[in-house]
């Protein structure tokens, strides 16, 4: 090379650089479209959703972000999470929400983000307010920032069980309950949205846990292709129904006994017997379903000789305790029952009757009730071990309880439901709070 003039070294340098630039650009070239075109590595991207255009929406701003950062993005994200810390701690809740904007801008498929801030958003800067509007309004909040991690993350299903669980828990199982889900129908911020609900949250003027189970339903979807890491596969596949049985108790809780509460337990044992119980699972021992017959143990274990009927019981019935299957089943069951609904229509009766001062026919109808439950108790056992029929029949007692107080009655030395409110003397005193706190009851 120190032989060849500049002339002609220079003309050596600038073909090395073409030959070079040939496989750098057949590598890297830009895919053009959706029919797999591009170069090697685009290619790649595409068969295996490794790209930015399969993981969801793309917002052109993020590239231009970190394309100006250059490699300081990781630095620039830090410094983001620890002022939006400090926003949070000062209540600077405006500032709070553009940062967590900005380190969106730096981490769009970074779930966590996604996850963290919005839960955030509606558990912790929600319970920062007096008023329980302004709680509601950063719920939504939490529930919209998720939903845009959604539209950007398709890979994930964990943010759409998120989203759902928002939906349900967070609107209907808060200690505010009672108002988020007349808020979730009937936004507080009348003028703004007419009367109605925020169409962000709920378009279609729904339950909020029939949203839930919708987004539930999604998060199901993108599992069989995208594999989640939130929880076990069975209990994160049955949520959707959960959100079914959430919906047909929450119009028991506001008093609700008519056809439509009793369609949506049907609805719910249904989907539990015959969709979810009917899916198969893998175990160390080979496939199982929940709702199985001897002749699905026959068929399951014929599948492959090492596996021995057996083996197909046995983890059936482990799979059955963890995701609590049976009780479902029974519950969803019984709830069809006629002297179950007048239990609880008889002890929901008594509970407002008791509001309304109107003490001796709440102590007919709460022991009206509290017979019918006691006898449903006995029948199904199981019921026994579900938080929220116990502490359906434990507010009985404590109501029945109070009356005799108000009224100076002695207290008989058997009831109904004696068994319960011995057994379950724990829960009493939150109980007790609570409807202080809502009823004023002493």
């Amino acid at each position: 090379m120190n032989n060849l003039s500049s002339k002609h070294r220079k003309l050596a340098y600038v073909i090395a650089i073409i030959v070079l630039l040939i496989p750098v650009i057949w590598l890297g070239m830009p895919s053009t479209g959706e029919d797999g075109s591009g170069g090697k590595l685009a290619q790649l991207r595409d068969k295996h959703e490794l790209g930015e255009s399969t993981l969801g929406d793309v917002d052109p701003s993020s590239a231009s972000m970190n394309f100006v950062l250059l490699g300081l993005r990781g630095i620039a994200t830090n410094m983001l999470w620890i002022d939006a810390n400090e926003y949070q701690k000062k209540k600077e809740w405006g500032k709070l929400r553009s940062t967590v904007d900005s380190i969106i801008l730096l981490q769009p498929h970074y779930m966590k983000v996604w996850d963290f801030q919005g839960w955030n958003l509606a558990y912790n800067v929600s319970a920062e307010w007096d008023a329980v509007e302004d709680r509601y309004f950063w719920v939504k909040e939490g529930i919209k920032f998720l939903n845009e991690g959604v539209t950007r993350n398709e890979r994930f299903p964990e943010l759409d069980w998120k989203v759902g669980n928002l939906h349900g828990q967070k609107v209907g199982r808060s200690d505010e309950w009672r108002q988020f889900r007349r808020f979730y129908k009937v936004d507080p911020d009348t003028e703004r949205y007419d009367g109605g609900p925020d169409p962000e949250i709920n378009p279609e003027r729904l339950d909020n846990y029939q949203v839930a189970k919708e987004h539930f339903l999604i998060a199901n979807d993108k599992e069989l292709k995208h594999k989640q890491h939130l929880q076990m596969r069975m209990l994160f596949r049955g949520s959707p129904w959960h959100a079914q049985f959430d919906y047909a108790n929450a119009m028991q809780r506001e008093g609700v006994f008519g056809k439509q509460r009793t369609d949506a337990w049907k609805q719910g044992y249904d989907e539990w017997t015959e969709i979810y119980g009917r899916e198969e699972f893998i175990t160390p021992k080979g496939p199982i379903v929940l709702e199985w017959t001897e002749e699905d143990i026959k068929a399951l274990a014929a599948r492959d000789e090492s596996i021995t009927e057996k083996d197909v019981r046995e983890w059936t019935s482990r799979y059955q305790d963890t995701s609590n299957y049976r009780f479902w089943r029974t519950r969803a069951s019984s709830e069809s029952e006629e002297n179950t609904i007048k239990a609880h229509e008889y002890l929901y009766q008594g509970e407002q009757l008791v509001f309304e001062n109107k003490l001796d026919e709440a102590k007919q109808k709460l022991e009206e009730g509290m017979a019918l439950y006691a006898a449903i108790l006995n029948r199904y056992p199981s019921l026994k071990s579900e938080d929220l029929a116990i502490e359906e029949g434990l507010r009985a007692v404590i109501l029945w309880r109070y009356i005799h107080e108000l009224k100076g009655l002695q207290l008989p030395s058997s009831f109904a439901l004696k068994e319960l409110w011995l057994k379950e003397q724990g829960r009493v005193p939150e109980l007790e709070s609570e409807l202080r706190r809502n009823h004023g009851i002493q």
